[in-house]
């Protein structure tokens, strides 16, 4: 069903309900065919006077707040609008409550809440089964709910899709990225490690060269005591004699040695 024949549909439909209530109501009641006829001439505001003086004489009736409703949704007051036909689904009569339904399951289908609508276009069937608008947008609204249905999961499974998708590129990067940690943390060992290879390298040279630095000294000494040192040759014992002559002449004075004995010259030379 189009939009332009769902228009055209409660038109008729709110058209054919307000000429009933007049012939139901109006025959005992001026203010009530003065509100239809204002309602009919677009002039809303008059009507809904009309209709509050006729309930001011006839009393709270499910009928005048059905055509209360209507003359407030023509003014664009959809929540007052929706009380007043709540009032008129209280109506004994099945006409009334049906075409109240209707227009509550109207106002449910242009808020896209396809599930009330349901309900309440399967209310005014019950109550006018001949009810060929509610037929129409009862159709139309189960098949609303049925696209909305199909979009919401193919939303959903999109959703779920992107989801995946991002969540296989987080553990992507976080793979990605405990690698790079991983790697790093490797080549820091690595460098560490050369490092203290290194270093040790470093301390073996020092030891080594620090043991041949006191092995040196130890090594030439000994060398230098048996270089300094004379060896012992054989004395002759002339050139011993000859020796310890040349000694006692240079010395008079030799100390250890036999004090000289006078002795009276026997021949003058």
């Amino acid at each position: 069903m189009s939009v332009a024949s769902l228009i055209s549909s409660r038109a008729l439909v709110t058209l054919l309900a307000a000429g009933w209530l007049a012939n139901a109501l109006a025959a005992t009641n001026r203010d009530v065919e003065r509100g239809i006829a204002a309602y009919e001439a677009g002039q809303h505001d008059e009507a809904l006077a009309a209709y509050e003086a006729a309930e001011e004489a006839l009393g709270e009736r499910p009928e005048l707040h059905y055509n209360r409703g209507l003359a407030l949704l023509a003014k664009g007051e959809a929540e007052e609008a929706r009380k007043a036909f709540e009032h008129g689904t209280e109506s004994e009569r099945p006409e009334v409550r049906a075409r109240a339904e209707y227009e509550l399951g109207n106002l449910e289908f242009d808020a896209e809440a396809w599930d009330a609508a349901i309900a309440r276009y399967i209310s005014c069937l019950k109550a006018d089964p001949e009810h060929e608008a509610a037929k129409w947008n009862l159709e139309l609204a189960l098949l609303k709910k049925k696209q909305q249905e199909e979009e919401q999961e193919k939303d959903d499974q999109e959703q779920d899709d992107q989801e995946k998708d991002d969540q296989e590129q987080d553990d992507q990067e976080q793979d990605e990225q405990e690698k790079d940690e991983q790697e790093k943390d490797e080549q820091e060992q690595d460098e560490q490690k050369d490092e203290q290879e290194k270093d040790e390298q470093k301390d073996e040279q020092k030891d080594e060269q620090e043991q041949k630095d006191e092995q040196e000294p130890k090594d030439e000494q000994p060398e230098q005591q048996q270089q300094e040192q004379p060896q012992p040759q054989p004395v002759d014992r002339a050139d011993l004699d000859k020796t310890l002559e040349q000694l006692d002449d240079q010395d008079p004075f030799a100390v250890g040695r036999p004090s000289p004995v006078l002795v009276p010259v026997e021949k003058d030379w």
